[in-house]
């Protein structure tokens, strides 16, 4: 096989692995920091939720690891998508 195939197998496999939807974007984001607690932001009103990920980008250093479209993307899966138990 040669070196180009290679390469061009790594990335496929690399992109396969991204985050396609916000639901997944958050999951691959906010757990690479910490466990994920969905009972506990259920506890929140969906209009305060967006204000979760704010806070871990600007005092919890989560702006390393979450970038402001993503930020954007998770805002609203919070606010409109997500299901709770």
């Amino acid at each position: 096989m040669s070196l180009l195939a290679i390469l061009l197998l790594g990335v496929f496999a690399w992109w396969s692995m991204l985050p396609r939807t916000p639901r997944e974007l958050f999951l691959a984001r906010c757990s690479s920091c910490h466990e994920l607690r969905i009972a506990r932001l259920c506890e929140f009103e969906p209009a305060l939720r967006p204000t979760i990920v704010d806070v871990m980008r600007h005092e919890h250093g989560a702006d390393q690891v979450i970038s402001v479209d993503e930020a954007l993307a998770i805002r609203d899966y919070l606010k409109e998508a997500l299901i709770c138990p």
